[in-house]
């Protein structure tokens, strides 16, 4: 099955049910074209999900009360953490980070998002500006995104926002825990990290609900109607990680017939995708209303 954007995706969504005519379709798939095909490879959930019918709902209101601040953190320490691991581990040459982002790269990006970003995600990009093969990741078997993928992805998701008009509660979701996340079908104040090739992110939340914190890490896209916080802030996301992988729970390659997409995943429990991992590890529900 070929890929599609999350802007196809919600196109061909809108369409079976009546909310969205054929011309309005055709423009919208036009427009985003270019932008939806930055990345590659195909999720298995995401291929059954195009049978799933929208789903109206009222929109939700929001909680009273401010989200907790962002965190202010050094991540120095955990980024020589995951290099150390990923030098001893990640010893096939596909598994290859992009140079450092420059200072004028990173104030670019934050000025088209026109949003402050945490300290911690500047050093991430100082760090490295992301990697460019998306089967072969270093985030078990997801990429960090450059800041170029990570803004093409935004601008995706601003022109899936912008066909929504005033309702992006048109797709059902939730927030995991309750009243933490935006439970809309995307937000502008949600800015991808990783990628999956089907329209699914790993990001930081710049725009949460009173019961989450400005900046937490959650798990956001196309498939995942239970949008799950991952982590209250970049630097506490990126220990975990490491925490992880130090800790063994790790498998890297493939049994003899096995078909998969990327061969860094979860050992514990053994499932291909990382996303579905987390949300096992964290107790959070299963990603579809």
């Amino acid at each position: 099955m070929p890929r599609s954007s999350p802007q196809t995706y919600l196109s061909n969504r809108l369409l079976r049910t009546g909310i969205m005519d054929p011309h309005r379709r055709l423009l919208i798939l036009g427009a985003v074209l270019a932008g939806g095909a930055l990345l590659t490879g195909v999720m298995p959930a995401a291929c059954a999900r195009l049978t799933r019918p929208a789903q109206s709902a009222a929109r939700p209101t929001r909680p009273s009360g401010e989200p907790k601040p962002m965190l202010d953190e050094d991540i120095a320490p955990v980024l020589a953490r995951l290099d150390a691991w990923f030098a001893a581990n990640l010893r096939d040459r596909r598994y290859a980070f992009n140079p450092p982002a420059s200072e004028a790269a990173i104030d670019r990006f934050q000025r088209r998002i026109g949003r402050p970003l945490p300290r911690s995600w500047r050093q991430l990009y100082r760090w490295h500006d992301g990697e460019n093969d998306d089967r072969w990741g270093h985030f078990y078997g997801l990429p960090l995104l450059s800041l170029g993928q990570a803004e093409a992805e935004w601008i995706v998701w601003g022109k899936v926002l912008a066909e929504l008009g005033d309702d992006p509660y048109v797709v059902r979701g939730a927030s995991w825990p309750a009243g933490a996340i935006d439970p809309a079908y995307g937000n502008p104040g949600w800015i991808p990290l990783t990628a999956d090739g089907s329209g699914n992110h790993i990001g930081i939340d710049l725009a949460p609900w009173p019961g989450g914190r400005v900046g937490q890490v959650i798990l956001f896209g196309r498939d995942e109607d239970v949008k799950v916080v991952l982590a209250p802030s970049l630097g506490r996301f990126l220990g975990w990680i490491a925490d992880l992988l130090e800790g063994g729970n790790v498998r890297l390659g493939k049994d003899p017939g096995e078909t998969i997409l990327r061969e860094f995943r979860l050992k514990s429990p053994a499932v291909d995708h990382f996303h579905e991992g987390a949300r096992r590890l964290l107790g959070a529900p299963g990603q579809f209303l």
